[in-house]
């Protein structure tokens, strides 16, 4: 590694520190995680909340090792596996970082943590891209509803 390339690699990690903290800044100033006094706000009116991001974790997790297990004996259902995941991520928001890191952590054990990384990015993208346009498709058909 040069120092040109060392000395990019320390000013992009400080740019994403700058970044984070100004983030963190705001959310101070501002009352706190929006997100979070949201979920507040609707567990007091009886609402459902959104499921613990331990639950997401684990169950990626143990999609990954699953998936990890198949391919590493070699069994012929790993592409079973694999277009399950496609179909899971129509129903179940999986670009949620909960289940992205779970996975790639069960998979990194069998191909390394970078193609796990990407083929994750691949599937949080499509499970991203689905539902918002099923939900602008939602909004469009029944706008009173949504």
């Amino acid at each position: 590694m040069n120092a040109a390339t060392s000395s990019r690699r320390l000013l992009l990690t400080l740019l994403a520190l700058c970044a984070q903290l100004a983030l963190l800044a705001r959310e101070h100033l501002d009352g706190g995680v929006r997100a979070q006094r949201r979920s507040d706000r609707a567990a007091q009116a009886g609402h459902a909340v959104r499921p613990a991001p331990l639950a997401g974790f684990l169950c990626g997790l143990a999609y990954g090792a699953i998936l990890a297990a198949l391919f590493a004996a070699g069994n012929p259902l790993v592409d079973d596996a694999f277009f399950g995941l496609l179909a899971l991520a129509l129903v179940v928001r999986l670009w949620h970082a909960e289940y992205l890191l779970g996975f790639v952590l069960a998979m990194s054990l069998v191909a390394g943590p970078v193609l796990p990384a990407m083929f994750g990015a691949v599937i949080a993208l499509l499970s991203w891209v689905a539902h918002t346009a099923a939900r602008a498709l939602w909004r469009r058909l029944r706008p009173g509803l949504a």
